[in-house]
């Protein structure tokens, strides 16, 4: 529980996910949410207002993201520099998330989220104080941004989900740094569990939610059987674990307007063994090695009983039933 009342300016172009973030921070006691759809309205919002977190995403109307990142953490704006940052965002260049590292940000934050999963995040890091330099050191170092000799064009960057961004060991201590040249091996490394080729639940959204969670649950899996820091597992594992959250919510929605009662019968009984696995996976130590791969394989025992007839079936199958 919050001992004070925070204010929270929450920025995205996307006027669905800005509701989204609004809402969600609101349901929070004692937490106060502003919204802003471009650069232009949060920077006035930053100057007017005494903001305590930011939670924006990269690609807004100019300035973007991570020049009020930059603007923030040089001590440019009345907001005090070391207020926490999330990045909120489905995809990111890797020099964004390079540049969004150098300048502290507390955290990355997937598309889609569900309302529990972002008050949690939103929670801890109103409540986890994150070592900030002093704003000097931004304006430093923004300043040697500005003075770089302006370079040829070239070819962009190769853009990459942020699910892909957080899964390379680190080179400094946050653990988010990414390697990505290797797509075909990154590729390989997500089929701790795997989506059935040609198959379907008959329900597009819960089929979305299946293959989401198994990514998830594979990126912690990479993570943690390479032996990676600490920080970078707890990250994927924070990310399965939020996917589990958001599939309950999704489901929950779902069930209020599809039929087919037998199949929620099933499913059901399936979601409620996941989700006991997914407090195990929350509350375990990562450093427990044999315990964390008895987990997993738990983990994947569930998977294969759930993407299984009668819950899975072939879409040709599916297709046959809907003509009959």
């Amino acid at each position: 529980m919050l001992q004070r009342s925070f204010t929270v300016l929450v920025v995205d172009d996307v006027t669905l996910m800005c509701d989204f973030l609004h809402g969600a921070v609101n349901r929070i006691p004692n937490c106060n949410a502003l919204k802003a759809l471009d650069g232009k309205t949060a920077l006035e919002l930053l100057e007017d207002a005494t903001i305590d977190m930011l939670i924006t995403d990269l690609e807004i109307k100019a300035p973007d993201g991570l020049e009020l990142i930059k603007r923030i953490r040089a001590g440019q704006l009345p907001t005090a520099h070391d207020i926490p940052i999330l990045i909120f965002s489905g995809n990111a260049y890797l020099a964004q998330v390079q540049q969004s590292i150098a300048y502290d940000v507390n955290d990355f934050l997937v598309k889609p989220m569900s309302f529990d999963a972002l008050g949690k995040k939103v929670l801890h890091h109103l409540t986890h104080e994150k070592i900030i330099q002093s704003a000097s050191y931004y304006a430093d170092l923004y300043q040697q941004e500005l003075d770089k000799p302006i370079a040829p064009p070239k070819e962009p960057s190769r853009k990459v989900s942020a699910s892909i961004v957080r899964q390379a060991p680190a080179q400094e201590e946050t653990g988010y740094l990414p390697t990505v040249d290797d797509e075909t091996s990154l590729q390989k490394e997500k089929d701790f569990l795997s989506w059935p080729e040609d198959s379907t639940t008959g329900i597009y959204q819960l089929d979305r939610r299946l293959k989401k969670f198994a990514f998830n649950l594979s990126c912690f899996h990479n993570v943690f059987v390479k032996d990676c820091k600490l920080v970078a597992m707890e990250a994927e594992r924070n990310r399965a674990c939020e996917a589990i959250d958001y599939l309950n919510y999704v489901v929950k929605n779902l069930q209020k307007r599809e039929g087919r009662p037998e199949f929620w019968h099933q499913f059901k009984i399936q979601l409620v063994k996941l989700n006991k696995l997914g407090q195990q996976l929350e509350q375990a130590d990562l450093r427990h090695n044999s315990l964390v791969l008895d987990l997993l394989k738990r983990f994947s025992y569930w998977w294969m009983q759930t993407i299984n007839r009668p819950l899975v079936q072939k879409l040709t199958a599916t297709v046959e039933k809907l003509h009959d």
